[in-house]
């Protein structure tokens, strides 16, 4: 590309120095552009275009560039010199339907690789994204659009907080659910809302009461989808069974499995679609499991794992390493090892820190029955 400028200049007959002068750039760095030691940028095709009166020429980069890329594939050059100088069109007026269904679709798009994947690889590649979604908010919309994209961005940095969170990064995992709590209470969905607080509450894993305090209220909220209000139920008792609190906590539970069980016509909001039931006795299994009625707690976790499919492997992870730390608190020393098996098997396929981190847990204590 750099051959190019140096051609066009050539051709009009331009010093190196007298285009430094035309240009407002030193001869030395024109110098490295036409020789292809520093990348031709928009702008520098552009500058040469305007000094020398002369169109096309980045047209003529573009054609040569692709020629150059179709005939020699193996170049050694980084792949990431293809991104120099790539910026994301500007954005400007009212924001539509448009817009907010592109960040509804970034959230399922992300959940579903945070769920397959694991945080680890779903974090790293979020942050465009998320960051191209809160830009929205400073534009200009009616009131029901800034609802509806405020509870759009809310899903999406909620889901983008927990893979922070499954990554074992504190600092990143605050700073997004603060934006997503602020985002919730703008929109207009009400369950999410309820999830937001309740993943929140999640993280505060180290202080049950508090977490338990957060979700107060919530399981009987009728604006609330039920089958999230069965959610927070049993996270709520999970924080509670932590924290002592067992009466309150089987009190929970029972309302949780009550509304689970019941049929729901209303449909699920598109961001929840991994609200499923496989899903939700997971989370009773972490909630019996707390409280102390363990087979209760291994019954869920194996009816989880009878649902959960290749599509939810950081779910699975979590669920076989849990029944491993079940059976252990029952005394089935080697139905422990079976499950922590399976789930190292597993986590080839899954990048969670947390995962590896409870794996690891439960490996610690099995050497120790050696």
């Amino acid at each position: 590309m750099g051959a190019t400028l140096r051609a066009a200049r050539e051709g009009a007959g331009v010093s190196l120095r007298e285009m430094s002068q035309r240009v407002h750039m030193v001869s030395s760095y024109l110098s490295l552009l036409e020789t292809g030691k520093r990348p031709v940028l928009h702008k520098h095709i552009k500058a040469y275009e305007r000094a020398l009166g002369v169109k096309g020429l980045a047209d003529d980069m573009d054609r040569r560039s692709l020629l150059v890329a179709l005939a020699a594939t193996a170049t050694g050059e980084p792949l990431a010199r293809l991104l120099d100088g790539l910026v994301a069109p500007a954005e400007s007026g009212q924001v539509g339907r448009i817009e907010v269904e592109a960040v509804r679709e970034a959230a399922r798009h992300h959940s579903a690789m945070d769920l397959q994947y694991g945080g680890k690889v779903a974090a790293g590649v979020a942050g465009e994204s998320l960051r191209w979604a809160v830009s929205l908010l400073d534009r200009p919309m009616t009131s029901e659009t800034r609802k509806a994209l405020s509870s759009a961005v809310a899903s999406l940095s909620d889901r983008v907080a927990w893979s922070f969170h499954d990554s074992g990064l504190k600092y990143q995992t605050r700073r997004l659910s603060e934006l997503a709590i602020r985002t919730s209470s703008e929109g207009n969905d009400p369950t999410l809302t309820a999830h937001v607080r309740l993943n929140v509450a999640a993280f505060m894993e180290t202080m049950p009461r508090d977490a338990a305090a957060m979700l107060t209220g919530i399981p009987q909220e009728s604006g609330v989808h039920p089958l999230e209000r069965a959610n927070v139920a049993a996270g709520r008792a999970l924080h509670l069974g932590n924290a002592g609190e067992i009466r309150e906590a089987k009190n929970l539970l029972g309302m949780a499995e009550d509304l689970i069980g019941k049929d729901h016509p209303e449909g699920l909001p598109t961001w929840a679609g991994f609200l499923s039931e496989p899903h939700l006795c997971a989370i009773l299994g972490d909630s019996y499991k707390a409280i102390g009625e363990y087979e209760k707690a291994a019954s869920c976790c194996q009816q989880a794992l009878r649902g959960f499919g290749p599509e939810r492997g950081r779910g699975r992870v979590t669920v076989m390493v849990r029944l491993g730390l079940v059976r252990l608190a029952q005394g089935r020393v080697a139905d422990a090892r079976e499950q922590a098996e399976a789930a190292r098997r597993a986590m080839t396929t899954v990048n969670s820190v947390r995962g590896k981190e409870n794996l690891d847990k439960l490996t610690r204590r099995l050497d120790v029955l050696t």
